[in-house]
């Protein structure tokens, strides 16, 4: 009744967001209605679960686990060791006032919320995942499909209105603070589900979300760092668990040895820490930053398609004949071109640019404050990629 499950889910999600919100706005609808319709999908899960005679609560896919006696326990230290992450980072960068409640009644009703909607979605993942891994084939696509279900169930409609391909930095902004994180977070609960259950689930998410309900201080980061540590907790999760657990089968002379498991999420979580890495370098988190070229004003040097890797660099120190990347008042997009002339006028350092391929300077001279770095090398025709895939949406955009 696998199908029974996901249209209940279906139906929660678009009452959740779409019907409630104009029909019962308010504490009726948020604190009555919203947790009646979780808990209403946790019961009926639990019930379908016993009468197909599944245990989704927890199981001994493992024999063995060397961190914590059970998948609960280990759950529960890896949501921990996440908190903590948030707490260091909170050291560094700050801290800000909680915005829940901390009455008694708000804490009452902040805690009703927040555990209806754990149990009713954790006991569907684990029922979900236990129904299609039952005979133990296609667990790589059972695992991925439930883990986009759940991610996307915490994500409302209205944030995918972000996406603006005409606005790349926001789309790759929403991408890293919300996609990404909660995939990543999603996938671990799903390979938790998968070894133990939903308990094991229901820890790991009870603990992160405990600490964002009822901490009365949070960490005052910004998303990027929010993004990597939402990313790199599961990851080292999936590291810790795929090196400790372990599945005992028989040795060559009936001895018994011990074998490590694998499992595709360990790759899955490989490509979650890249995909942010890349986000961040893009940003220029890490001190340089990528710009593609996309005009053939600095040929022969710099041709169109490629990639020149800018760096943050002090003003004072940029010379005659260096390529900067600064960004014109009349044009939106950076402009990367080559150092003409620097002069001085009163107390106001003008830099003077042309463009290699250009018969002449360009017209307005530039000041220190537009200038975000200097190339420092060049990455030949990688370019043509992001070029395509931007010129094929917008002939789809256009199309439509």
């Amino acid at each position: 009744m696998w199908y029974i499950i996901l249209s209940l889910i279906a139906a929660i999600y678009v009452m959740i967001n779409l019907i409630i919100p104009d029909a019962f706005s308010g504490f009726i609808g948020a604190y009555v209605i919203r947790p009646s319709l979780w808990i209403s999908l946790a019961i009926i899960v639990f019930l379908i679960a016993k009468q197909e005679g599944l245990n989704i609560w927890s199981f001994k896919k493992i024999r063995r686990w060397e961190i914590g006696k059970t998948p609960l326990h280990a759950a529960l230290l890896i949501g921990g060791f996440q908190v903590s992450l948030l707490v260091i980072a909170g050291l560094f960068a700050g801290f800000g006032e909680s915005p829940y409640s901390s009455t008694p009644f708000g804490i009452a009703t902040n805690l009703l919320f927040m555990v209806s909607a754990l149990f009713g979605i954790e006991l569907s993942r684990a029922y979900l995942i236990k129904k299609g891994t039952s005979t133990r084939r296609n667990i790589t696509l059972i695992l991925a499909s439930v883990t986009i279900l759940f991610m996307l169930v915490n994500v409302a409609p209205m944030a995918f209105t972000v996406l603006d391909f005409s606005d790349p930095a926001e789309t790759v902004k929403f991408l890293g603070e919300t996609i990404i994180p909660l995939l990543a977070m999603s996938l671990f609960a799903s390979y938790l589900a998968y070894l133990g259950g939903a308990l094991p689930a229901i820890g790991y998410m009870g603990i992160l979300q405990a600490f964002e309900w009822f901490s009365p201080i949070l960490p005052d980061l910004d998303w990027a760092l929010m993004a990597l540590i939402g990313t790199l907790g599961p990851a080292i999760g999936f590291l810790i668990i795929q090196n400790s657990i372990q599945l005992t089968q028989p040795g060559a002379r009936g001895t018994r040895r011990r074998k490590k498991t694998k499992d595709p999420a360990l790759s899955w979580a490989g490509v979650a820490i890249v995909s942010v890495v890349l986000i961040f370098f893009s940003f220029g988190y890490f001190g340089v930053q990528p710009t593609v070229i996309y005009s053939g004003s600095m040929q022969p040097a710099i041709g169109v398609g490629d990639v020149v890797i800018i760096s943050e660099v002090q003003v004072d120190m940029i010379q005659e004949g260096d390529i900067i990347q600064y960004r014109s008042k009349n044009i939106s997009i950076p402009i990367v071109h080559r150092v003409y002339e620097i002069y001085e006028e009163g107390n106001t350092r003008l830099f003077i640019t042309k463009g290699d391929a250009n018969n002449a300077p360009d017209t307005n001279p530039i000041v220190s404050d537009q200038i975000s770095g200097k190339a420092i090398f060049t990455l030949p025709k990688i370019g043509w990629i992001p070029i395509i895939i931007k010129d094929t949406i917008r002939k789809l955009a256009s199309s439509i």
